[in-house]
């Protein structure tokens, strides 16, 4: 992970990576990782030209983003520092060289010019070291909660989960994992659990060395296992030696449940609802609904149910009448019982975008979620893609970018790039993305969704029927598409046969109109494209706004009729 300064002079400058702004006349600017990461690069190489490979190996480690991006992030840079790419104060662009920044860099302020470690951390999957083995929800349960804990800490930058927990059952060396997701620092540990007792043992290692920082143990009754989480997030800190106020320690604390019974169930349905598979999910809703029958105010339950209701509208899982509501009302009493959850926040601004079309609450609440959980890497997933529904594609891929480095090896991550450069019609890029992530998990069913999709996009139907035929097993809009791209191929009977399937399940569970919508544009059935569209839009289906800009309904853009369906979405001017 690159090193920042703690602090130096670029020209009238002054630049301050720990605190993420750079400081003028004219007051001081915030700018986000990736970009003062860049800036930082830059400036310990000041004189001399640093290659676009450089960069994206330093910054970007695996090559996230196509070459495109660096030339965007150079842009961005440039805005901010008020440079012009014609007479550069600043950044030079060297022909078949890379870029070279101008200005003497000097240091500034106390051990200015020293390294200083960028503070990042990630929590590994605690090991189960019952005699019987069947505790590994409690030790997902307690290093997520770890690391969600952590997520408050803006000085902090904590993996998210899916990444930390890609190592989970495998033997690497520490070392390895400290490279692959990009930390310095380390926590590991495990649970041994006997009748009522807990003896809970963390360590805390140094990445780069694989040396023991700090280590400690904690014996408690079964039932205060909340009381550990607090204690060894406090203890984590500590052992970091960050130089928090008072406030800030404070705050790494959450609000969980006295009752253990209620406890354990929470611990429950966030593991199953990490599968994202739809029986799983239900099975979390019913473990979270009954965690909070027995503590009506256990905010972090009522959090993840919302988060579950989320999902299953957003994906079909539950009719969107059904599960929107229920996700609001369940984040809102979370919020009641505790206002800092950035989870409750994020549900109610992606639900606010996605359910109600309102555009601008979304936006606030997105901030809200983001201020209260830096490195909560599901709110930056969606609220990327509320920006790409909006045509707002640049700062779409931002947000991603953030979610990325939050969470480098999810290849839900990998999978929302390409559906969102899909969108921004960069298909051959998309295509890129998902072959990466199929790199990463050849059974994710997303990235053989979007690369069907982009395929499609691209005008190769035939390219996108394998990737289409992995994605359709149990899911409905997979499916449609699927069905379309038989027919675009001269198969009519093989679409057909997917219509009454899809008919027939419709019978069985909720399938919604979207994968009708998709079907039928392959036998090119207007008519009936735009009456199953009206139903999307009537249902407040999760993908509704995705026809703002999705290049699959472009041949029904000039009918008057879509055009009044898309103004229901009540998209501001200039968003």
């Amino acid at each position: 992970m690159l090193d920042a300064c703690a602090g130096f002079r670029l020209g009238e400058w002054l630049v301050e990576p720990r605190l993420g702004r750079i400081s003028g006349a004219g007051g001081a600017v915030h700018v986000r990782p990736l970009l003062m990461d860049l800036l930082v690069l830059l400036a310990r190489n000041r004189g001399r030209p640093v290659s676009k490979e450089e960069i994206r190996a330093a910054i970007w480690g695996r090559q996230f983003l196509a070459a495109s991006a660096l030339t965007r992030l150079i842009a961005e840079l440039r805005s901010v520092l008020g440079d012009d790419v014609e007479s550069p104060r600043f950044i030079e662009t060297v022909p078949k060289r890379g870029y070279r920044l101008v200005p003497p860099v000097s240091p500034d302020g106390p051990g200015a010019g020293e390294p200083a470690r960028r503070l990042s951390i990630a929590v590994l999957p605690f090991a189960d070291m019952t005699r019987e083995r069947d505790q590994e929800y409690l030790c997902d349960g307690l290093a997520e909660e770890l690391t969600n804990s952590l997520t408050c800490l803006g000085r902090l930058r904590v993996i998210a989960r899916t990444s930390a927990f890609a190592f989970k059952g495998r033997a690497v060396d520490i070392r390895e994992i400290g490279r692959a997701l990009g930390v310095d620092t380390i926590v590991e540990g495990g649970i041994q659990r006997a009748a009522d007792r807990l003896r809970v043992t963390v360590q805390l290692i140094d990445a780069a060395t694989g040396g023991h920082l700090w280590s400690d143990h904690f014996d408690r009754c079964a039932g205060d296992i909340f009381a550990i989480e607090d204690e060894i997030a406090q203890a984590v800190v500590r052992g970091l030696k960050m130089n928090l106020l008072g406030e800030g320690e404070g705050r790494i604390s959450r609000k969980h449940s006295r009752n253990p019974g209620a406890h354990d169930l929470y611990l429950w349905g966030r593991f199953l609802w990490g599968k994202r598979t739809p029986g799983a999910v239900a099975q979390a809703i019913q473990s979270l609904e009954q965690a909070v029958d027995m503590d009506a105010e256990y905010a972090l339950a009522w959090a993840a149910l919302s988060e579950c209701y989320c999902t299953c509208a957003f994906l079909g899982f539950l009719a969107p009448q059904d599960a929107y509501p229920k996700a609001q009302r369940a984040a809102r009493r979370a919020l009641d019982l505790d206002p800092s959850l950035p989870e409750a926040h994020a549900v109610l601004a992606f639900a606010a975008a996605t359910y109600d079309w309102e555009w601008l609450e979304a936006e606030r609440g997105f901030l809200r979620a983001e201020a209260a959980g830096p490195s909560y890497a599901q709110a930056r997933v969606w609220h990327s893609q509320v920006l790409a529904f909006v045509g707002r594609f640049e700062e779409a891929i931002a947000q991603i970018e953030r979610a990325w480095d939050l969470d480098p090896l999810s290849p839900l991550v990998q999978a929302t790039v390409a559906s969102i450069l899909i969108l921004a019609r960069r298909y051959e890029e998309a295509i890129e993305r998902c072959r990466k992530t199929l790199e990463m998990d050849p059974d994710f069913v997303l990235a053989h969704f979007h690369l069907g999709r982009a395929s499609m996009c691209a005008g190769r139907p035939a390219d996108a029927l394998p990737a289409f035929e992995k994605a359709a097993p149990g899911f409905p809009i997979a499916m449609g598409l699927l069905g379309g791209a038989w027919a675009i191929v001269g198969r009519r009977d093989k679409a057909e046969e997917i219509l009454r399937r899809l008919e027939s399940l419709s019978h069985q569970r909720y399938v919604g109109a979207l994968p009708f919508v998709v079907l039928y544009a392959g036998p090119g059935d207007e008519e009936a494209r735009l009456a199953y569209l009206t139903k999307v839009f009537d249902d407040h289906e999760g993908l509704a706004a995705i026809f703002n800009v999705d290049p699959s309904v472009d041949s029904l853009r000039p009918d008057p009729r879509f055009q009044a369906l898309l103004a229901r979405l009540r998209i501001p001017r200039g968003t």
